[in-house]
C-alpha cells in the first residue's frame, strides 16, 4: 500500500487539494466528495472517449474473426482448426490478449479510482463526517442492516452503463459486467465516503458517454 500511495502521490494531493476548496464552500464533506468526483470525471472523459474508441475497435474485429471462424468449427476439430484459427488472427493482426482493451474506459480512470482508495483511507478524512442517511463516511453504510447498499447501486448503474453501452454485442457487455462485479467484491467492505465517490464517477461517465452518443 505504501508503494502505490508514492506512486499515486500526484495525483492524491491533488485530489486533496480540490477536495479542501469544494469543502471551502460547502458545510457538506459528502457532497464535496462528489464534486470531487464529478470534476476527475470531466477531466477524464477525453481519455474515457478514447477508452471507448478501443473498445469499439476490437469487438469489431472479435465479430470479423468469429465470423470467419464459425463455419470451420463445424468441419475441423483439434490441431486443424487451431491452425485455420491463427491463421485468421493473423490476417487481423488479433490477439486473444487483446481482449483486455475491451474494458479500456475502466481501465484509463483506474489510477484515479485508487488515488480515492488512498485519499480517503488515511489522515481522518471521513471520519464522523455524516451525509444524508449515512451516519459515518468512514465505515460501509450498512443502510440494509447487514447488506451495504451503496455498493449494489454502484453495480447496477455500472450494468446498465454496460448494456446501452454494448446493447449490439452481447460478449462484450458480459465481460463488462464480469469487471463490473470484481468491481463490487473489491469495494464492499470499504468505507462509504469512498464508494460514494465511485458512484458518482459512474454516473458521471454514463452520462457524458449517453451525451456523446446521442449527438454523433
Amino acid at each position: 500500500m505504501e508503494i502505490l500511495a508514492f506512486l499515486l502521490s500526484p495525483i492524491v494531493r491533488a485530489m486533496s487539494w480540490i477536495l479542501e476548496c469544494y469543502q471551502g464552500f460547502f458545510a457538506s464533506t459528502g457532497l464535496s466528495i462528489i464534486l470531487l468526483s464529478w470534476s476527475f470525471s470531466l477531466m477524464l472523459f477525453p481519455f474515457q472517449r478514447w477508452g471507448s474508441r478501443v473498445e469499439k475497435r476490437i469487438s469489431g474485429k472479435i465479430h470479423q474473426i468469429d465470423a470467419e471462424v464459425r463455419p470451420f468449427k463445424k468441419e475441423l476439430k483439434g490441431e486443424a482448426l487451431f491452425l485455420e484459427t491463427e491463421r485468421i488472427y493473423k490476417k487481423y493482426s488479433y490477439h486473444p490478449i487483446y481482449s483486455i482493451g475491451l474494458g479500456a474506459s475502466i481501465l484509463v480512470m483506474l489510477p484515479v479510482l485508487l488515488s480515492a482508495i488512498v485519499l480517503f483511507s488515511g489522515d481522518g478524512i471521513l471520519s464522523g463526517e455524516r451525509f444524508w442517511v449515512i451516519s459515518d463516511l468512514s465505515k460501509p453504510d450498512g443502510l440494509l442492516g447487514p447488506v451495504n447498499l451503496l455498493p449494489l447501486l454502484m453495480f447496477a448503474v455500472t450494468s446498465v452503463d454496460a448494456k446501452l453501452r454494448f446493447k449490439d454485442d452481447k460478449r462484450s457487455r458480459y465481460r463488462f459486467y464480469g469487471i463490473s462485479l470484481v468491481l463490487l467484491i473489491i469495494v464492499y467492505d470499504l468505507p462509504a465516503g469512498l464508494v460514494l465517490y465511485w458512484i458518482a464517477s459512474n454516473i458521471a461517465s454514463l452520462l457524458l458517454n449517453r451525451l456523446t452518443l446521442r449527438r454523433a
